[in-house]
């Protein structure tokens, strides 16, 4: 297995989650960068119904097998995501969609459970308030990563931050993050 995968799910170049990415991964004993998830084209499922026989996805060549593959292969994982009406993204969630394909080969047997491996998700809202703001986001993000043998071992809901700049100006949701990447031991 490689090193641990950063990954923001932001669609907005340049903002909060893109931030909070770029800290954790500073943040760390080794040099890494964080993907963006923005950068790779995903089509959405289109709910075909082919993965059911091998568990293999016919929609063609976008990003989405080239960054399952680097989940599969990566030692840890960190997502940072925006809630966008109390959920994720739109590509993020078509991303999370094709994830189907690798759910019906571990459903027929063609992909084996592997060890767990650490997950961590900081989750940034521009809302300051919302009881439940982010309880769509969690139970699909803890089944997605389940299908790639992750386990979420901490979440940061941060709040409050919507302007591109919001997360550089708070020292508390900063060091909320840089505490967060020393929790790793990464």
């Amino acid at each position: 297995m490689n090193e641990p995968l950063i990954m923001s799910l932001s669609p907005r170049a340049g903002g909060n989650s893109d931030h909070a990415a770029a800290l954790f991964a500073r943040s760390l004993d080794r040099e890494s960068r964080p993907v963006f998830l923005r950068e790779h084209q995903i089509e959405p499922c289109t709910g075909c119904g082919c993965c059911a026989e091998d568990g293999l996805c016919r929609i063609g060549a976008d990003g989405a097998e080239e960054l399952f593959s680097r989940l599969d292969r990566a030692s840890g994982l960190v997502l940072t995501a925006p809630v966008y009406f109390y959920h994720l993204p739109s590509q993020a969630k078509a991303w999370i969609d094709r994830a189907q394909s690798r759910y019906m080969a571990r459903q027929s047997g063609l992909r084996t459970p592997q060890a767990l491996r650490c997950a961590y998700v900081v989750l940034v809202a521009g809302r300051t308030r919302g009881e439940n703001l982010f309880a769509g986001i969690l139970p699909t993000l803890n089944y997605f990563l389940q299908v790639f043998d992750f386990r979420i071992e901490k979440t940061l809901c941060l709040r409050g931050l919507d302007g591109a700049d919001d997360f550089s100006r708070d020292r508390a949701a900063a060091d909320a993050v840089r505490d967060l990447a020393r929790s790793s031991g990464w």
